[in-house]
Formats: C-alpha cells, sequence, structure tokens
C-alpha cells in the first residue's frame, strides 16, 4: 500500500488570514494598475496587430487642414489615394516587414504608399563647415530636389550611404508627381539630438513672403524652404506633417535627459514641437501631434527600442493617428 506524502511548512501547513488577504489585495492592486493604463495610454502591444486600435490622447494639438481650391485648379484625380511617405528612421525601420510605419498605414488606409525614407537625417541642414554627405540627404535637400526634379548629386552620393538611399532615391525618380495625393512627413528627434539652431528670428516675419530665402541650417528654416519648394512645384498635394515624438538626450557630462528638459543653447524638444506648429499653421499643412500626451519618460520603455526610435506599439499608435484624422473614410478598423 502506497503512502500519502505530506509537505509541511513551518506553521503545520496552513496560510494565515493576513497572508491571504494580502495576496488578495496585491492581485487587485495588479488588475487595477492594468485597467488605469490601458484607459491612460491605449494599451500595450509589443506585437504588431493590425487589428489594434490605440485610443489617442486628448491632449494632442493636432490642426488638420486641407488644400486651398486654388491650389487644386487645373489638377485631375486619378481616383487612386496614393501617399508619399518622407523622412528618416521613423520610416526607414523594418521597411520592407508589414511592421514599418508606411506599410502600417497602407494597412490602415488600403492606399497606394510610397516610402523614401533617409535614416540618421534631420530636417534642417548641419552648419557650414561641419556638414557631411549625411546632410545633402536632410529634409530640405530631399525637398528641393523633389521641387526642381533634378536627384543628380542625390543619386550620385546615395550608393555611399547604403541600401537604404539607393532604395528611396530609386522610388523618388520613379514617382509621378501629379498622382500623390498626400505628403505625409515625419523627422524624430534628431535636429534637437544634433543640436540643430531652432530657428533665425527674421524667419519668423517672413514666412508669407515671396521669394525670401529662409535660413536653411535651422530646424524652423528648413522645414519652411522644403515645404515650400515642394508646394510651388506641386500645389495639389496635400501636405501633412506627424510630429516627432519624446526622445531622451545626453547633456555635457553624458547623463542622459528627457528632452523636454534638456536644453543645449536652442530651447527644449518642446521648443521645436512649437515652432514647428507655429511653421505649419502658417504654411496651411495639417500638423498630427504625436508628441503631447503620447510618449513620456515614464512610459518611454513601452515605446521606444533605445531613446528615440520607436517600437511597434508606437508605430501603430502614429499610423492609426495620422489614418483617423487625414483618411477617416479609408480607416481599416
Amino acid at each position: 500500500m502506497s503512502k500519502k506524502r505530506h509537505h509541511r511548512n513551518n506553521n503545520g501547513g496552513k496560510i494565515s488570514l493576513p497572508i491571504i488577504l494580502l495576496i488578495v489585495i496585491l492581485g487587485f492592486v495588479v488588475l487595477f494598475a492594468s485597467v488605469l493604463w490601458k484607459f491612460q495610454f491605449g494599451g500595450i502591444t509589443l506585437e504588431y496587430d493590425p487589428d489594434y486600435v490605440p485610443e489617442i490622447s486628448l491632449n494632442a494639438e493636432d490642426n488638420v487642414l486641407y488644400p486651398l481650391d486654388a491650389d487644386m485648379e487645373g489638377h485631375e484625380d486619378d481616383g487612386i489615394d496614393t501617399i508619399l511617405c518622407l523622412g528618416n528612421d521613423v520610416f526607414s525601420y523594418d521597411r520592407d516587414e508589414e511592421t514599418g510605419l508606411a506599410n502600417m498605414i497602407a494597412t490602415k488606409t488600403g492606399a497606394t504608399v510610397y516610402n523614401v525614407s533617409f535614416p540618421g537625417t534631420t530636417v534642417a541642414y548641419a552648419p557650414i563647415g561641419s556638414e557631411t554627405e549625411v546632410d545633402t540627404f536632410s529634409f530640405v535637400g530631399v525637398a528641393k530636389a523633389i521641387g526642381s526634379g533634378d536627384y543628380t548629386e542625390l543619386s550620385n552620393k546615395a550608393a555611399d550611404m547604403g541600401t537604404d538611399y539607393v532604395t528611396s532615391i530609386k522610388i523618388l525618380k520613379g514617382i509621378d508627381f501629379d498622382s500623390i495625393d498626400t505628403l505625409c512627413i515625419m523627422y524624430d528627434g534628431n535636429d534637437y539630438i544634433q543640436k540643430r539652431v531652432l530657428y533665425n528670428p527674421t524667419d519668423v516675419d517672413n514666412i508669407l513672403t515671396d521669394g525670401y530665402e529662409f535660413d536653411e541650417y535651422t530646424y524652423m528654416g528648413g522645414f519652411i524652404a522644403g515645404v515650400k519648394a515642394i508646394h510651388q512645384a506641386y500645389p495639389h498635394i496635400r501636405i501633412v506633417v506627424n510630429t516627432f515624438t519624446f526622445c531622451m538626450a545626453t547633456d555635457d557630462l553624458g547623463t542622459l535627459q528627457a528632452g523636454d528638459e534638456l536644453n543645449y543653447g536652442n530651447g527644449t524638444l518642446t521648443d521645436y514641437y512649437g515652432r514647428l506648429f507655429q511653421a505649419t499653421e502658417a504654411l496651411n499643412v495639417s500638423f498630427i501631434d504625436d508628441y503631447m500626451g503620447f510618449i513620456t519618460q515614464s512610459n518611454k520603455d513601452e515605446y521606444l527600442s533605445d531613446n528615440i526610435h520607436l517600437n511597434v506599439s508606437a508605430r501603430q499608435y502614429v499610423a492609426y493617428h495620422f489614418a483617423l484624422l487625414i483618411y477617416p473614410e479609408l480607416l481599416n478598423d
């Protein structure tokens, strides 16, 4: 006959009532915290789920604008929704996977989407004397090439910059810009990280001045000059900017600091955000706010793969936010 084995703890195998109550309380705390987190931030999905629908922050300062009637005169709609995504790492990460931001936008809208992205680039040129080949592919540089239709310099330098550059230039050269309906621009906080000058005060007073030459070595001036170059060549294209998201930055002592607190001398990340909003409003460019109310220092590990780059969950938020505001009639929930 087999004998049953009895395992006893030091108190005779019984768990005291206070311990049971503590376990129950801790369980409720964990459950409540998870519910609160999902309510506040729309939940976290670390794996890509095409059906995931995030809750867009109520703090987002979105400003949705439409092309002017005068800009649409003479343009014939081909009936196909076509989007050009232009930016840096936010679009180049996972560009050939379904988890790439441009591909997520295509999934959400059903539109034809082109991905023209140059990793490591900024909106503005580097200061004279410190420029490198990568500055040729900054937003203002690429935008001016689009406006002129001359990609010679970009093509000549792309091979030395890597596969993403070569691929993006090939795509650019093959685009019929008369078929592009929407230009979706997004650059991360690299201008802030790279200490690009924020703005030239004279530019602010001349945003709408015809023929004025903006300071392309500043964040605000480079953005305005680029937008104007594209708009002048293709006025029918609806231009939309997705803002950068929160990022961390390294101070002079090598310590990581929150971008909305650390000032390199040009302002904090929030100051760059403010000047971007000012420029878009003046230029009739839609402003999709992925900065306010989204990623913060407290939740950055849930949305950033490092100190600045977006992970899959963050990209899902950005893609849905864009589709919700710009293509609500096409949005695939």
